[in-house]
């Protein structure tokens, strides 16, 4: 290990190496879906497009993806309904609103003590089942030329 960083830090070669593990499971973590919210804005054409898919990536930016994920996820799911209402198909409801706004306010209660962990369990199934949906809603897009 380089001497100025253990000397920095007090810490030996295992618990560095621990920490660096962590923070890039986190980094890979947060990138999922900063990813997920650029692929599907990037399927839908746009001029139905509520947001560009490039600010999906300011949610990798640390705490302030907290409130940015108020605005990124219900945006993707604005963004496919604006493309099926003018479409006339009007049978996809909210095409996953509910479930964004949800998702994004269970992130944020997974920083409250106590309910932080059913918060974060919930955040993640939410994510998941939104990007299930806005994933099987985009594919029905015929890709743009």
């Amino acid at each position: 290990m380089h001497p100025v960083i253990g000397g920095i830090f007090g810490l030996g070669g295992p618990e560095l190496l621990l920490i660096l593990i962590i923070l890039g499971f986190a980094l890979a973590f947060a990138a999922i879906p900063a990813v997920l919210a650029y692929l599907v804005l990037n399927r839908i054409p746009p001029q139905f497009r509520r947001q560009s898919p490039g600010l999906a990536f300011l949610l990798l930016i640390p705490f302030f993806s907290l409130i940015w994920n108020f605005f990124v996820h219900p945006k993707v799911a604005e963004s496919l309904k604006a493309y099926y209402d003018a479409h006339g198909a009007h049978s996809h409801g909210d095409c996953g609103g509910g479930l964004a706004l949800w998702m994004c306010i269970c992130c944020v209660g997974a920083f409250i003590p106590f309910l932080g962990f059913v918060a974060g369990i919930a955040g993640l199934v939410l994510l998941i089942m939104f990007y299930v949906k806005a994933f099987e809603l985009s594919s029905r897009i015929p890709p743009l030329v």
